[in-house]
């Protein structure tokens, strides 16, 4: 192998857990998230001089795969239903191990930039400038939208859990 592909693979290593993880919050069936995956994979071995010179290349990479995203919702013109799991305001009983997936429904019924945002900087560990390349937006914007996301998953949790009520 030559140092191109060496470079190539290790880059895909490090981001292609990522890589998955937004595809599927964004589309939300893990086939369609693996075929976007695989795309981005061809994408970039494409444009691998370009990637790789990027000053933060896996922003670059969660930027293409974010539009490539976007571009398979509007193909298929599909509207995501906001399943809530049957849980209601007066649902007393909602079981911790069950917290966890209700919090990812609550954060998959956000706005696409916040939920970007907040999956990116609290779930993937990116720098707040990283998401902003991302996002193609200012630092200012995706703290106010990590900020705005955090609230809503907060009020939604404590909704669920009845200690919203005053």
């Amino acid at each position: 192998m030559n140092s191109a592909s060496d470079t190539y693979i290790q880059f895909i290593l490090s981001v292609k857990d990522t890589v998955f993880r937004l595809a599927l919050s964004l589309v939300g069936s893990s086939v369609e998230a693996e075929d976007i995956v695989q795309d981005i994979y061809e994408r970039v071995w494409r444009a691998r001089d370009k990637v790789l010179s990027e000053p933060y290349p896996r922003a670059y990479v969660c930027r293409m795969t974010r539009n490539l995203a976007i571009d398979r919702l509007r193909a298929r013109k599909q509207n995501v239903d906001q399943d809530w799991g049957g849980y209601t305001d007066g649902d007393r009983e909602v079981a911790i191990k069950d917290m966890a997936q209700f919090t990812r429904q609550v954060i998959a019924s956000l706005p696409e930039r916040q939920r970007v945002a907040i999956e990116m900087r609290d779930v993937e560990g990116y720098e707040i400038e990283e998401i902003a390349a991302i996002l193609e937006c200012d630092t200012a914007s995706v703290r106010m939208n990590i900020s705005r996301a955090r609230k809503r998953v907060r009020d939604e949790v404590l909704k669920a859990l009845n200690y919203g009520e005053k």
